[in-house]
């Protein structure tokens, strides 16, 4: 698992640098890169360009004065306001800080709390600079005329924004640049969230004696004091400090999730510590309010309202459900022997102190696995990937275009040589006029068969693509010759060819990750499968990597098949069934509905002996799905909610994420599939965030 820290056979571990080495990692094992990277910086340049300094703002206050505003440069997940609230409150200052969020119309209100501040010894707080851009040149103007008139000695300027090339540069020259980045790592997050609760907090549901509240607690709001009896508040006791804890480690398991990529999270969404605190403001509120435990209100609360309200993707939202069904259910409340993860590590401690919490969260793991978030050991491995594919493209992003020396080929002859090769490959452009009679036949009305008219729709997108390209790779080798001018569109061509990247006027036509190399191979290999459907017709399997609109191609089947039994198509949905055979072996198309090939499975693997989707393969991060048969049926009201079935998102590449379209969905959704769940139910697959890609990365 670390051969990064393993020695070298023989004499090498002595002959080679720690770059060296290095190299030999690159080639060996890619993904441990940036692991080996961190022991380069440990070793050469030392653990101080390592470590983080801990965030602390009354020493940066020292530093400050009335003409020196302090700038919080935002990230991800970490929110200063309670860090300066908790300051200004220590110095007996909370009643002078004055707060507001800028955006349209905030402006002028911002200039007078100013004005107000310098005059009367107030901090002014300007929160997420960033969103108002058409204002931060007044804010630079400002602190100008603030050099040139007394200012209270008490004032402070504090600014929040987040990294943004709005925000004016003067100011950041002559502020204090301070940056709060969120705890990396499952034990660092709860162990920040536990140095935050008060005892206050955490006691209070603690058993007391009538009529007298723990010290310095209120009494429930819709209680007098010591009307609740000792059983009720040992069971809400109970109930607090369980889900409490529950909820902190849901917080710390959802941000964590964020650096497995797509495979945690479709979309990268900025939770951070004002949703922790408002989720425990709700689950406490109903603690107080309820005899009995309301599960199913606070999952839908918290899940969907206090932290579901930034979800903006489906997927995401179910798997924000799934998390946390995991930690407030009645099990995590009422029985100790509960665990969260199936290795026995992870718990809500039995009720205690405060201080034997602290203790258990000290106690856990540092590193991380990524069962405890629901994923496979393989997510792993793919974040590890994607870091190390990151690294190395900054990396070539800085290399200077120079010219090669010593005999070899500059960089404009090999792009030249690129262009001339791919040029050389070109297909011709897609026609119908040697069709085969079945591919474009028309019914008795003369109108065309569903599949025909999306083939036709298909054809007209790939030669569009396919002139451009041609287009392009001509004008790129005139401008390298000196021809035609070098515009900035066939420079940035230049650069994509030269590090082997699919240039964006080409990648704009369908969705792709892959280099330019695999990215060209795959569009030979598309249009070579539409040829052969136009000169033979529709074939037994389709592939349904090929389309550029996938879900056109499935609106087609249901429309044939809506066509022959005169149902409407808008009653219909896809059964599926996943076949036992390849491509290869299938000789006909089924009797209705299709065969489709191409799918592959990410999170998990399908098991074709028992039909199931089942755990993936250690090392196994993507699987080749067999034929699967789409089978048109009229619609239930239980479509789609049958038990010991999983709704597999099928997307058409590993990103997941794209534009979010007018129906909910990101364009790079196609379908829900219904796939069995095997020995596992539902949610186990949310959480292990099981999907379909039609194409891989390479």
């Amino acid at each position: 698992d670390s051969p990064q820290e393993e020695r070298l056979p023989l004499d090498w571990e002595s002959k080679l640098s720690p770059f060296q080495r290095l190299l030999i990692l690159r080639s060996l094992r890619d993904e441990k890169v940036v692991a080996g990277v961190t022991l380069f910086i440990l070793k050469i340049l030392g653990r101080h360009f390592y470590n983080v300094p801990p965030f602390d703002l009354a020493q940066s206050f020292k530093d400050s004065s009335p003409l020196t505003p302090i700038i919080f440069v935002l990230s991800t997940g970490a929110d200063p306001t309670l860090y300066l609230y908790n300051l200004a409150r220590e110095m007996n200052l909370l009643e002078r800080l004055k707060m507001i969020s800028l955006g349209q119309g905030q402006g002028p209100i911002a200039d007078a709390m100013i004005t107000s501040g310098r005059e009367n010894g107030e901090w002014v707080y300007l929160q997420n600079c960033h969103l108002a851009s058409s204002w931060m040149p007044e804010l630079e103007k400002v602190l100008e005329r603030h050099q040139s008139i007394r200012l209270h000695d008490e004032f402070r300027l504090w600014l929040s924004s987040m990294p943004s090339k709005v925000f004016p540069t003067s100011v950041l020259q002559i502020g204090i640049k301070l940056t709060n980045e969120p705890p990396k790592g499952l034990q660092a997050n709860l162990k920040r969230t536990y140095e935050d609760i008060t005892e206050q907090e955490f006691q209070c549901f603690d058993p007391v004696a009538p009529g007298q509240p723990p010290e310095g607690v209120a009494p429930p709001s819709n209680t007098p004091s010591g009307t609740i009896d000792g059983p009720l508040r040992e069971k809400k006791m109970r109930a607090w400090k369980k889900l409490l804890f529950g909820l902190s480690f849901f917080h710390a398991c959802i941000q964590e999730r964020r650096k497995y990529g797509a495979i945690g999270w479709n979309i990268r969404y900025e939770w951070n510590q004002s949703d922790l605190l408002t989720a425990m403001a709700n689950v406490r509120m109903y603690l107080e309010e309820q005899n009995e435990v309301p599960y199913e209100t606070l999952r839908y609360v918290v899940g969907a309202i206090n932290y579901g309200g930034r979800v903006t993707d489906y997927m995401d939202q179910r798997c924000v459900a799934a998390i946390l069904a995991t930690y407030f259910c009645p099990e995590a409340v009422e029985d100790d022997s509960y665990h969260y993860t199936d290795d026995g590590v992870y718990y809500a401690p039995p009720p205690a102190g405060l201080a034997d919490v602290r203790g258990y969260v000290d106690g856990l793991p540092v590193l991380d696995r990524p069962e405890i978030f629901g994923l496979h050991r393989n997510a792993a491995m793919a974040f590890e990937t994607s870091e190390t594919r990151y690294l190395i493209d900054t990396i070539v992003s800085l290399q200077p275009r120079s010219g090669a020396g010593g005999g070899g080929k500059s960089s404009d002859e090999v792009v030249a040589d690129i262009a001339s090769d791919l040029a050389a490959k070109m297909p011709a452009a897609l026609s119908d006029a040697e069709a085969a009679m079945i591919t474009f036949q028309k019914d008795g009305a003369g109108a065309m068969n569903s599949m025909g008219t999306f083939l036709q729709i298909e054809m007209g997108k790939f030669n569009k693509l396919l002139h451009k390209m041609r287009i392009s790779l001509v004008e790129v080798r005139r401008a390298i010759s000196g021809t035609v001018v070098m515009s900035a569109d066939l420079d940035a061509m230049c650069q994509a060819l030269l590090f082997q990247r699919v240039p964006s006027s080409w990648a704009s036509a369908y969705l792709s990750l892959k280099p330019l190399g695999s990215w060209f191979k795959d569009l030979l290999a598309r249009v070579e499968f539409m040829e052969r459907w136009i000169s033979v017709g529709p074939p037994p399997v389709f592939w349904m990597s090929s389309f550029f609109f996938p879900q056109g191609f499935m609106t087609a089947a249901l429309q044939t098949y809506a066509r022959s039994t005169r149902l409407a198509i808008d009653t219909l949905e896809f059964r599926t069934e996943v076949q036992r055979t390849t491509p290869e072996e299938m000789a006909h198309g089924p009797s209705q509905g299709v065969y489709f090939y191409g799918a592959f499975m990410e999170g998990g693997r399908w098991d074709t002996g028992r039909g199931c989707v089942e755990e993936s393969n250690l090392g196994e991060t993507h699987v080749a799905m067999p034929v699967v048969w789409l089978d048109p049926i009229v619609k239930t009201d239980s479509f789609g909610k049958e038990v010991g079935f999983y709704n597999c998102p099928f997307y058409k590449v590993s990103s997941r994420a794209g534009t979010l379209s007018t129906t909910g969905h990101s364009t790079n959704y196609i379908r829900n599939l219904q796939l069995p769940c095997g020995s596992r139910s539902e949610e186990h697959w949310v959480r292990r965030s099981v999907a379909l890609l039609t194409q891989l990365d390479d």
